[in-house]
């Protein structure tokens, strides 16, 4: 169990990185707070996402601190970031919004891994007129005129729901029961999978929505398995994921399950929380970099890490102040109604592909085209702030192990 009062200390912490001397050489407060480029970063380190938040915010202070020790941008101005906590919440992810804004002067907002945090402050960012960069999948977070100033640094939800159900077709599947969380991201992907497998004559057993935080998933479980499918894809977040896999396991049920890495991996937690007997054969998939791309790599060495460490959402957070600074430098301005406009000039091309932000910033400074290719994907956009060029990858777990199995694109 989480200390509360640590918690609430920890997380004071990370929100008052400006004060905090451990920060300085990411926030470079030795410069006047006039010259600094607040940067709002609200990320999950708490709540059913809380697996991701810290590496997230490790590649967003690594980040800051490579372009800041580089000379920062617009003729020397430093990144400042904010670093709070979402709790993985709507609410919480709002009100961090409206502080960033209000308080700090944010022009750029960065993290937002849900779709809850993405939709709460996505009408507060286009009311502002400030930048908002999301992990989020739920398609309507870019519908509509967001008048430029939302982007998804990920693949929208109907793209996962194209390439599983692809999957599920390869892996020979004939008959599909789908059940899933009540939530703007999950329904896109579950009718998506629905729409495939009925367009290739396969028979979907039944379909059912659940709701957030059931005491009890047992009926939900004994309609849709009890069914017998050959398969079900439960579309879920950790903790539903895994009271609903241990009420598999318990009714005896024997169809093959596919789910999300969200629910089923989650850094792990998913197997220390049910155990290698309930999670094994349980296949999951999770939009994922391109380990090969020069990118990636580089992304790699500026955390640390070993080569053979796979991060799948703090590449993410890396692009997006990573673009953030290209397109301000591109725009010589702060201002997000200026700078927004350059966000495809700077990513999408023409110009030489660069996947180091440094040298991207060099070029732009001359007055040169540039195609930034980032850690986490290429970095081309539509029009509307969707992300192109992002893959998904295919794990099954065996023996207690996430073993990988496959990376392909929509």
């Amino acid at each position: 169990m989480i200390n509360l009062k640590n918690r609430r200390k920890t997380i004071k912490t990370i929100g008052a990185v400006a004060a905090t001397p451990i920060f300085m050489p990411y926030l470079n407060l030795v410069h006047a707070q006039s010259a600094a480029v607040p940067i709002g970063v609200a990320l999950p380190m708490t709540g059913n996402a809380g697996a991701y938040g810290p590496d997230m915010a490790e590649a967003a202070k690594r980040t800051a601190e490579l372009i800041n020790r580089s000379g920062g941008i617009l003729g020397g101005r430093k990144l400042q970031l904010f670093i709070e906590d979402s709790e993985s919440s709507a609410s919480v992810a709002a009100n961090l919004t409206q502080k960033f804004i209000n308080v700090h002067k944010c022009q750029s907002l960065v993290g937002y891994w849900g779709t809850p945090e993405g939709l709460s402050s996505r009408p507060i960012a286009i009311q502002n007129k400030v930048v908002l960069m999301v992990s989020s999948a739920a398609n309507s977070i870019t519908e509509g005129d967001t008048q430029g100033y939302v982007w998804r640094f990920q693949m929208k939800a109907t793209d996962w729901g194209t390439v599983i159900g692809r999957s599920i077709q390869k892996m020979g599947y004939k008959s599909v029961g789908v059940m899933g969380l009540q939530n703007a991201f999950i329904l896109p992907i579950m009718r998506s999978v629905e729409d495939q497998m009925k367009g290739s004559g396969r028979t979907v057993t039944d379909s059912l929505i659940y709701n957030p935080e059931q005491p009890s998933y047992r009926a939900e479980v004994e309609r849709i398995f009890g069914k017998k499918p050959e398969v079900v894809c439960c579309f879920s977040l950790l903790p539903d994921f895994v009271s609903i896999m241990k009420e598999v396991y318990r009714g005896g049920f024997t169809s093959k399950v596919v789910s999300l890495s969200i629910a089923a991996d989650s850094e792990g937690k998913f197997l220390q929380a049910v155990g290698a007997q309930v999670a094994d054969g349980i296949r999951h998939f999770q939009p994922m970099p391109d380990t090969n791309a020069p990118g990636y790599k580089r992304f790699v060495k500026l955390m640390g890490a070993p080569e053979s460490k796979l991060f799948l959402f703090p590449p993410n957070t890396h692009d997006q102040i990573a673009v953030t600074a290209l397109a301000m430098e591109k725009a010589k301005s702060v201002q997000a109604a200026d700078w927004s406009k350059e966000i495809i000039n700077v990513c999408n091309g023409p110009g030489e592909k660069v996947d180091d932000i440094v040298e991207a910033l060099k070029l732009v400074r001359a007055g040169k085209p540039v195609n930034f290719e980032g850690a986490g994907s290429t970095c081309d956009f539509t029009k509307s702030g969707d992300q192109l060029g992002r893959g998904m990858g295919q794990w099954i777990v065996e023996n207690g192990k996430n073993n990988f199995i496959s990376y392909e694109k929509p």
